[in-house]
């Protein structure tokens, strides 16, 4: 397929996925992709991402907006862009990070941003037979309660990221702000390349850092957890992340 062929074919694909497609032009495209396995995974990525857009708490990056300013005043005085339009820069900044991070099989980075995001689901009550866990748990490990710390859970989501279910738990605190906290059924994550890594009694502790947020990440009884966080330290997130 030639190149204009194929970036025509996505274009009707992203029109196809979002609902912007016409009548006439859908009923067509809905029997291509019927006949081609090639296109119909090609929609489900458009689908998919554009699902990650609904999902994440788009807000651009520390810095980003000022830095963009700045870059090109001339051009800037012939085409201003508005506010919303550099946070949808922002927005796809952050879908090509996970579509980058599916491409080479999903790790750590990828499934940060479910952390990141807005919760969609109530936040699981506290668990009735210890009161130290919230009921919510995956394969057995159970999310901390926190309560305690001056924590309190504030919210979750339930998502599935390349055949891996993941659990999140949002909680807030007066003193750090919100921190997410993803639990991910299945084969651990790649951690890929830290910042740093601290080892405490046996476990592993690594911190990244992603648009702008600190992150934490490492496993429980074989599955990967990551809290981030874009008000809390690394300190501080090390500090739940032992406890729990």
């Amino acid at each position: 397929m030639r190149n204009r062929d194929r970036h025509s074919a996505e274009a009707a694909l992203a029109r196809l996925a979002d609902g912007s497609i016409g009548d006439a032009e859908r009923s067509e495209l809905e029997r291509a992709v019927a006949a081609s396995s090639e296109l119909a995974t090609k929609l489900d990525e458009q689908r998919r991402a554009i699902a990650i857009v609904a999902a994440v708490d788009v807000e651009a990056p520390a810095g980003l907006l000022e830095r963009l300013d700045r870059r090109e005043p001339a051009r800037r005085s012939r085409r201003r862009l508005s506010r919303r339009g550099l946070i949808a820069v922002a927005a796809v900044l952050a879908i090509l990070a996970i579509l980058a991070a599916r491409s080479h099989g999903l790790d750590v980075r990828g499934e940060a941003h479910l952390a990141l995001a807005r919760a969609t689901l109530a936040p699981p009550p506290p668990s009735a037979s210890d009161h130290v866990v919230l009921s919510a748990a995956v394969d057995g490990v159970a999310f901390p309660a926190w309560r305690g710390l001056g924590w309190r859970a504030t919210g979750a989501r339930s998502d599935a990221l390349d055949g891996h279910s993941v659990e999140t738990v949002f909680y807030r605190s007066s003193e750090y702000g919100r921190v997410g906290y993803s639990i991910v059924a299945g084969s651990p994550l790649a951690i890929g390349s830290a910042q740093s890594v601290f080892h405490s009694a046996g476990v592993s502790y690594a911190v990244l850092k992603l648009d702008g947020a600190t992150v934490v990440t490492w496993r429980r009884r074989g599955h990967t957890c990551v809290l981030a966080s874009r008000g809390a330290s690394a300190a501080v997130l090390l500090g739940l992340a032992g406890w729990a």
